[in-house]
């Protein structure tokens, strides 16, 4: 039993440490950060509103249906509500009634305001694909800032390689006398100097992960380690021109889109606000019943009741007279609401006169607002102009700054070669040494950091023409 234990704790090892070894590519970078954003919860957050809102204007269009009920006690002088005459009782009642109404025209209100709500949860939608573009954008380029880095610390690393490489070389040589200790120091400064480059370096790589992290909003007492990327692969020339760039980003970019979408959304707000200085013609109907604890059941039966109504003038004989014998007993609660129930049915019209000029101020100010969404239509379109041709300018710089930097890169490896090999000989003293080391050091570093740019601005104008960020 202690062996199979045993055998459990180390399968369970094993595969939390291959969990917490697990790298992450770029495209699951950015999904799982579209996924945790905050501002993208928000923003669907506010499409479900939109969304309830544009439910309850399509429910405008059927009837309402309202009941009401009322349990009241009168004390004092107060109507009664069968005879219609005052009564100083106190006197128990209730009410109940349901209404009914449905408009039937009334401008295209209801219609449009559908309209608009339908085109708002668009729009809404548009907005959350903005947000995700742009933290895409930020992942994408944090996660190149690592790549580079760890790049940098491996040339960093072989610097400090090299530099040890010399160094054992010249103490060898220093011991036999076959050199001065001058050569030695310099080159343990050197190795110094190497030990701060590979720091430094680590730094920025860690700094790059806690960018990346905050990004993604990936738990902070968890191990991030992202995937080592290879890129080979560089394109040879830019093929596209800035204005087919231009013409893809109008076709593809969600920033376009929902200012076009915003303009709809104006114009029909414009015949929103028109309807309100349009009649409104309404159905309505009701159904209502009253209990009152003063009502009353007279009940007549077939018994004769004598009485007397007077007498004879002369004789003073009574003078008698017949009539039914009457019951009054206190009227059932059912039997009320039964008998006292009435309906009513009717159309109501209503005609905007004046109402303090508040239709045709909602008029102007709708139509105001249209002219605002046309206006950043084109401020959208402006901005992506520059964007674009920025994005574009800086790529071709970017081409250009590579294709030198490696040029220089060779230049500066041979140059060091041939000085490693001058220094062996003895032909060079261990300044001239050092002085091609750093400079290839320098070349390497600033390869990598060109590479690296021409890749992200690639990105960006892969980004601008729709296509999906990777690597």
């Amino acid at each position: 039993m202690h062996r199979a234990f045993l055998i459990i704790l180390l399968f369970s090892a094993f595969h939390i440490s291959a969990q917490s070894t697990e790298k992450w590519n770029l495209r699951k970078c950015i999904d799982y950060a579209l996924e945790n954003n905050v501002s993208i919860q928000q923003n669907r957050l506010q499409g479900e509103i939109l969304t309830n809102n544009l439910k309850q204007a399509q429910l405008s269009r059927i009837p309402s249906l309202n009941g009401s009920g009322s349990h009241a006690y009168n004390i004092g002088r107060a109507i009664d509500p069968f005879t219609n005459t005052f009564d100083n009782a106190t006197i128990q009642n209730n009410s109940f009634s349901l209404s009914s109404g449905v408009i039937l025209y009334g401008g295209s209100q209801i219609n449009n305001t559908i309209k608009q709500n339908k085109l708002g949860t668009r729009v809404n939608d548009e907005s959350t694909k903005v947000i995700t573009n742009q933290i895409a954008l930020s992942v994408a380029s944090t996660y190149l800032q690592i790549v580079q880095a760890e790049e940098n610390l491996k040339v960093a690393k072989s610097q400090k390689q090299i530099t040890k490489s010399q160094l054992d070389r010249a103490t060898k040589l220093v011991a036999s006398g076959s050199t001065n200790r001058s050569t030695q120091l310099s080159l343990q400064a050197q190795l110094a100097n190497d030990q701060v480059n590979i720091i430094n370096t680590q730094n920025a790589i860690q700094i790059g992960y806690n960018t990346l992290m905050n990004l993604m909003q990936y738990p902070i007492d968890e191990v991030l380690e992202i995937e080592q990327v290879d890129i080979i692969n560089l394109p040879e020339s830019i093929l596209e021109s800035v204005a087919d760039v231009y013409q893809q980003a109008l076709s593809n970019l969600p920033e376009i889109r929902q200012a076009e979408l915003q303009i709809e959304q104006g114009k029909i707000g414009e015949k929103v606000a028109g309807a309100g200085l349009q009649p409104t013609l309404s159905a309505f109907g009701n159904i209502n019943t009253v209990y009152s604890q003063s009502g009353k059941l007279v009940t007549t039966t077939d018994d004769i009741e004598i009485f007397p109504i007077g007498f004879t003038q002369n004789s003073l004989e009574p003078v008698l007279s017949a009539r039914n014998v009457t019951t009054v007993n206190d009227k059932a609660f059912s039997n009320q609401l039964s008998d006292n129930l009435g309906q009513q049915v009717g159309l109501s019209l209503s005609v905007p006169i004046f109402n303090g000029y508040r239709s045709r101020t909602a008029v102007q100010n709708a139509q105001v607002n249209s002219k605002i969404n046309k206006l950043n239509l084109d401020i959208t379109r402006n901005q992506l102009r520059n964007d674009v041709t920025t994005a574009y300018t800086n790529l071709i710089a970017a081409k250009s700054r590579f294709d030198a930097a490696a040029i220089s890169e060779e230049a500066q490896r041979l140059n060091f070669e041939f000085a490693q090999k001058r220094f062996e000989a003895g032909a060079s003293n261990n300044v001239d040494l050092l002085t091609a080391k750093n400079q290839w050091s320098q070349a390497q570093t600033q390869l990598l950091n060109a590479k690296y740019e021409f890749v992200f601005r690639t990105l960006i104008i892969d980004f601008y023409k729709g296509q999906e960020l990777k690597l």
